[in-house]
């Protein structure tokens, strides 16, 4: 997909998205006046592993592969035009993070996790970015503000998009995600930023594989929230801003697990005893496979 000009929209939202375009290479989308950012692209120049990395990690963050899928090695390598050891290697990288459970001599599936697993994943969550909320409101500029003020207005556009539940909950996962990054960038601490963006892919991750939209029908209480921590930081309120956001990452944890619940989701740990079904092959196979569910699934 070609990247979309920056220099296109409103001025405001244009300095935005040029501010974006100068710290990393950004696929937008312009719906009506309103340019929305879609997905991060590797830079150009990096190696084929980085590559496969991030082209199957964003794949999963928008569910192409939902929970107990095999990961189609032979498939992602011709989609990127590169040989197996560069997907196998982003494989590797993305199993030590949580994200796929490698399977000796069988293959790679999608990982699953409990509910209890999730409800406590969340907990953390929250609490960290409490924290860069906090640290945000110490150290935001007039200029900080503003550019989280037109990040949740790009968000606002969304709510008149006349689009499908998946595209509106696609387009509102991105800029979510880059209000959030933004948060952490103001707080002005790198490392701690680090850690606390992988617990955001933590939580794309689950939202992902969730069985009904997440995103897209919780948009204005999103939204409202969203407002509630920008103007919390933007008063300096320390203890306010962390509260806002607290509270907005539990409400994120309500409404997944509403979706997980209402679809019947089993609460108890994955026995470790399960039968292991093979992978699906590219060729047809004389049997049927088993999946644990059929299709694909859009972001949430």
């Amino acid at each position: 997909m070609a990247c979309a000009s920056p220099l296109q929209g409103p001025p405001l939202l244009r300095r935005l998205d040029a501010n974006m375009l100068e710290s990393k290479r950004i696929y937008v989308k312009h719906i009506g006046r309103t340019v929305y950012v879609l997905q991060e692209s590797a830079p150009r120049g990096t190696g084929l592993a980085e590559r496969a990395y991030a082209h199957v990690k964003t794949q999963m963050m928008e569910g192409r592969y939902p929970e107990g899928d095999w990961i189609p090695v032979e498939v992602i390598a011709d989609e990127l035009g590169i040989s197996r050891q560069p997907v196998m290697d982003a494989i590797k990288r993305l199993s030590s993070e949580g994200f796929i459970e490698i399977v000796p001599q069988v293959g790679s599936r999608v990982r699953k996790y409990s509910e209890g697993e999730i409800r406590d994943f969340y907990q953390l969550f929250a609490s960290s970015e409490a924290l860069t909320a906090e640290l945000a409101a110490q150290r935001a500029t007039p200029s900080d503000i503003t550019q989280l003020r037109l990040i949740s207005q790009q968000i606002s556009e969304l709510f008149r998009l006349s689009a499908a539940d998946k595209e509106r909950g696609r387009l509102y996962r991105v800029l979510n995600r880059r209000l959030h990054a933004e948060i952490r960038r103001i707080m002005r601490s790198p490392s701690l930023a680090e850690i606390v963006e992988s617990l955001g892919d933590r939580s794309d991750f689950y939202i992902a594989g969730a069985p009904r939209p997440v995103f897209s029908p919780g948009l204005i209480d999103a939204h409202a929230e969203h407002e509630r921590v920008i103007d919390a930081i933007a008063s300096g309120d320390e203890r306010l801003a962390r509260a806002t956001m607290e509270a907005h990452i539990r409400a994120t944890e309500r409404r997944l697990m509403q979706r997980l619940i209402g679809d019947g989701k089993e609460t108890q740990e994955t026995s470790a005893t399960a039968q292991v079904a093979a992978p699906p092959s590219r060729r047809p196979s004389p049997e049927p496979a088993t999946k644990s569910r059929s299709g694909r699934r859009g972001a949430r």
